[in-house]
């Protein structure tokens, strides 16, 4: 579970530092937005926690 909120969170920070520091004004649906980039962010470090937790589970 801790492992779960600790990558859904670097996620979200990696995603909002990529949109501060890369990212594009609107050609880009994804990065067109800080608010976006750091939602698929958190969205991206939870699909990577998510197999991570349950095999812990186990």
């Amino acid at each position: 579970m801790i492992s779960t909120i600790i990558l859904t969170s670097v996620g979200a920070v990696a995603g909002f530092a990529y949109a501060s520091i890369i990212g594009c004004d609107t050609v880009c649906s994804i990065a067109s937005s800080s608010l976006n980039t750091t939602v698929y962010g958190a969205f991206a470090g939870f699909m990577i926690a998510f197999p991570i937790n349950k095999k812990f589970k186990k």
